[in-house]
């Protein structure tokens, strides 16, 4: 089954996105996902979903990445920004200028700028984008100041994008997922044994006793993406087993 429509996963390589590229292509989307890696990137074409190396921080790589998909697609339909980087915690004294500065460029920057790219695409179709952000933003802990504020520039910039581009028909929405399983804190230096012990630690503050698993984001994105959510725009929803309540 196709639905002949055209997705763009950013981060669509590994992690967290690489589970919503194959997800949507088991939906029937055509999926192009980016990424840094050229080895992740093979992988995922043979797994049926197109690739294009790209590192958002750098708009000369999203202009070549603009360029590809208009010349071998011609349109987009659903843009989500997955791309993003975490950086071991450490008191904000302490947090070197160089970690700071990669954090805003690519979870910010990164983001608003492949946005702004292909937003013309989008209106094109009445498309969609979906962000995301992360629990963090509203509910921080020590360590994680500066991943903490992008997440939170990312959630503004959604609810103000969604007025902007309701005008023309285009949903704009985000997702805040707390703890999910993926590979970005192994990405930022922690060790597997140091994560399994994070992430099962982490588990008993849950008020659903658990860390969330990629296939609980991908439900929900899929859902925002549909028809079916056609109604809703500028939402930033935390899909986190019940952290916020705390």
């Amino acid at each position: 089954m196709t639905t002949g429509k055209v997705a763009l996963v950013t981060g669509g390589s590994a992690g967290l996105g690489e589970d919503i590229a194959l997800h949507l292509r088991r939906e029937g989307y055509t999926v192009l996902a980016c990424g840094r890696r050229a080895d992740k990137l093979e992988a995922m074409k043979a797994r049926g979903v197109e690739v294009f190396q790209c590192d958002i921080s750098r708009r000369d790589d999203i202009a070549r990445m603009h360029q590809w998909v208009v010349q071998a697609y011609g349109g987009l339909d659903v843009l989500v920004n997955c791309a993003g980087i975490a950086v071991q915690r450490s008191p904000f004294v302490e947090a070197s200028v160089e970690d700071i500065e990669r954090l805003v460029q690519t979870n910010v920057l990164g983001t608003m700028f492949v946005t702004q790219a292909f937003l013309p695409l989008l209106i094109a179709r009445k498309g969609s984008v979906v962000n995301f952000s992360s629990t963090l933003a509203q509910r921080p802990r020590a360590g994680s100041i500066a991943y903490s504020a992008t997440k939170g520039a990312i959630e503004a910039f959604t609810r103000a994008l969604a007025i902007e581009a309701a005008e023309h028909g285009v949903r704009v929405n985000c997702i805040a997922p707390a703890l999910v399983r993926s590979e970005i804190y192994l990405a930022a230096g922690m060790s597997a044994a140091d994560y399994d012990k994070l992430l099962a630690a982490r588990a008993k503050e849950f008020p659903l006793r658990r860390v969330g698993e990629p296939e609980d984001v991908t439900g929900m994105l899929s859902y925002l993406v549909s028809d079916s959510a056609g109604w809703i725009t500028g939402l930033c929803l935390p899909v986190d087993g019940g952290a916020m309540l705390r």
